[in-house]
């Protein structure tokens, strides 16, 4: 009898998976944002199911980081104008993609004060920027949530772009 961890059972499971992914994709066309089905069932992707099951941490990381690239890809020329005139900054990237992933990429790419206020390295005005935003709707008022943020904010706007240890 084979053991679980055997080899050629994980090949097996391997080419198993891959050709059964293969068959779902071709029943289910992809939906990129939910959509109630016919049984009721609130679905998105090659039809997944939204709350019937918990989402694992490792799907939850590669939508996580499909998020993040999206977010890299929309302020791209922001950002390359920014470090073009600030090398430095690149340091400070990872806040502004946090923010910009929390606001709406699209928000940020256009929020010309931000930009002017990076350019022209006013730390206390990009934090004052950042602080228009509603916040409080993002996060009903959940005063942990608003903390992480509002160190974000704090980390765009110090004047060395240094970060914490």
């Amino acid at each position: 009898m084979p053991d679980l961890d055997d080899v050629h059972l994980q090949k097996i499971e391997a080419v198993a998976h891959s050709e059964a992914m293969e068959l779902l994709r071709s029943i289910h066309s992809m939906q990129p944002f939910p959509k109630v089905d016919a049984l009721g069932i609130e679905r998105h992707g090659f039809g997944r199911p939204i709350r019937k099951r918990p989402i694992s941490e490792y799907a939850a990381s590669v939508a996580l980081s499909e998020d993040v690239k999206a977010t890299v890809e929309t302020l791209r020329v922001r950002v390359f104008e920014l470090v073009a005139v600030h090398p430095e900054a690149t340091s400070r990237l990872k806040y502004l993609y946090a923010i910009a992933d929390l606001l709406g990429a699209e928000k940020v790419k256009d929020w010309s004060g931000l930009w002017d206020c990076l350019r022209r390295q006013d730390w206390d005005g990009a934090a004052v920027e950042l602080l228009t935003a509603q916040w409080d709707r993002l996060f009903a008022c959940d005063n942990l949530s608003k903390r992480h943020v509002m160190r974000l904010v704090h980390e765009v706007s110090r004047p060395n772009w240094g970060s914490y240890a």
